[in-house]
């Protein structure tokens, strides 16, 4: 299913809903014709809250996430600073969701309003990938081994409106928006293979302010700390935001973050309802019932992203897996799948870079659940086809790591798995250890808990992009 009909389904679920709840009271044209119009404007509502939803989650991840006096070694920094991951999350851990455990991040928040950056990465021979996002979650540029290969890579980051001089021999990298997200990931196979070989990646990183980029004196700001901020979770700041307070920080946003030339359409639309940078939103501009739809469009939004995780859209299914092979990362007008994405994996990358099928559902079309046990099994000769790495990782209901005995989070390509004899592999994914194979094992929730489960496939190779390549099922085995 096209992604825009997506749309579609949720504004026709606002009108019906409308038009169920004052039906009763319909006594002439005139009541009708007024009823449509407020559906109408209902439809609209939901539309300008699907468009903003990129937004908001990469203002409030920065607001939060560089809520820090410096480089705190979990992936958190102070705006345009690197903020790099020193070990692998544990259970706990909420800055952001679905975070990998095959790579060590090394991010930046950057705010290009107060400054263009100059960037250097050093050059590795570790494989690496640093997209950078804007604010509407579509990645304007991926700086690393499939693009600028191995070496060192000097970048000018700047925002919109910069006008200066730039260094010949710096790489221009503009966005279309001032807050950017820098999401950097380097493969690591444990944190002791960390240790050794990635601090010395990541310490040769830099970040600063263009105008500063050969002050040999250059003395890295501390972080301001907002109180308002500490121990927060971005996506429940967002989710949990009230119609009104949501569309008119969106607005406010928008004045620094402005959208496309192909938004124009949409966003002359939603002018009608007053959604517009820098506007006001008001719910008395609707009348007493409509005001009542208008209130419960958050709601109705996350119920859809919900639904598109259980039941994905026919033509991206493989054996009980959401499988996304076009569009990540370059949305175009598909608002309803960058919002979705936002809301399942933010920070995604094209997917030339990376394929993440995901599954919320065995290979019966039933619902993961820590009661049963379940194994994916890979032929020797339908292993996962990348020229990077794969990796298949546990998650709650919510998108952050199941807690487990073990501290074990995710298996893949780059881990010490046990193969069979003839060259298959065997996953075994349940609450308990099992008899044998524990290298294999990926513990799951208690019983009565679901989860879902991410496979992630690194620099994936033609047969995955062009689907002829399908992954196998999750098979329950109890």
């Amino acid at each position: 299913m096209n992604k825009l009909k997506l749309i579609t389904i949720s504004l026709l679920i606002v009108t019906i809903s409308c038009k169920n709840e004052t039906s009763s009271t319909s006594n002439t044209d005139q009541v009708s014709k007024s009823k449509v119009a407020d559906s109408t404007k209902v439809a609209l509502v939901t539309q300008a809250y699907i468009y903003g939803y990129p937004m908001m989650t990469m203002d409030y991840t920065h607001k939060i996430s560089s809520n820090v006096a410096s480089d705190n070694g979990m992936g958190k920094g102070p705006i345009n600073q690197w903020g790099n991951m020193h070990k692998f999350p544990k259970a706990g851990f909420t800055e952001v969701v679905r975070p990998n455990l095959d790579t060590y991040y090394s991010v930046i928040y950057a705010d290009l309003g107060k400054s263009p950056l100059f960037l250097h990465i050093p050059a590795t021979e570790r494989y690496y990938l640093m997209p950078i996002l804007n604010a509407h979650g579509d990645v304007i540029k991926s700086v690393g081994s499939r693009t600028t290969g191995q070496g060192e890579v000097n970048i000018a980051l700047v925002g919109p409106k910069f006008d200066g001089e730039i260094d010949d021999d710096l790489t221009i990298i503009r966005s279309t928006t001032n807050l950017n997200w820098m999401l950097g990931r380097v493969a690591v196979k444990n944190n002791n293979d960390g240790k050794v070989e990635i601090a010395n990646f990541q310490s040769k990183l830099i970040a600063r302010p263009l105008s500063e980029r050969n002050n040999d004196n250059y003395v890295t700001p501390e972080g301001i700390i907002n109180p308002e901020y500490s121990n927060k979770v971005p996506m429940d700041e967002v989710d949990n935001k009230d119609i009104t307070t949501y569309l008119n920080e969106v607005m406010q946003l928008m004045l620094d973050n402005p959208g496309y030339e192909t938004d124009k359409p949409l966003l002359d639309q939603l002018k009608t309802i007053g959604f517009e940078p820098g506007g006001d939103f008001k719910l008395d501009q609707f009348s007493s019932e409509t005001q009542e739809m208008v209130k419960k469009v958050p709601a109705i939004v996350q119920g859809l992203f919900s639904k598109m995780t259980a039941n994905p859209p026919s033509e991206n299914l493989q054996n009980g897996w959401n499988v996304i092979t076009s569009g990540l990362g370059e949305y175009g007008t598909e608002y309803f799948l960058r919002a979705y994405v936002t809301k399942i994996g933010y920070g995604a990358n094209q997917s030339v870079d990376a394929i993440y099928p995901n599954s919320a559902v065995d290979s019966d079309g039933n619902t993961y659940n820590g009661s049963n046990k379940y194994v994916l099994h890979f032929d020797a000769d339908h292993m996962p086809p990348v020229n990077g790495f794969w990796s298949l990782t546990m998650y709650d209901k919510k998108g952050f790591l199941v807690d487990n005995a073990i501290d074990r989070y995710n298996l893949g390509g780059m881990k010490a798995l046990t193969y069979n004899e003839d060259g298959s592999l065997d996953i075994f994914i349940q609450a308990e250890e099992p008899e044998h194979l524990k290298t294999n094992w990926l513990p799951s929730p208690q019983a009565g808990e679901e989860f879902e489960l991410t496979f992630r496939m690194y620099y994936p190779k033609e047969s995955v992009l062009n689907r002829s390549y399908k992954m196998p099922g999750v098979q329950k085995v109890n």
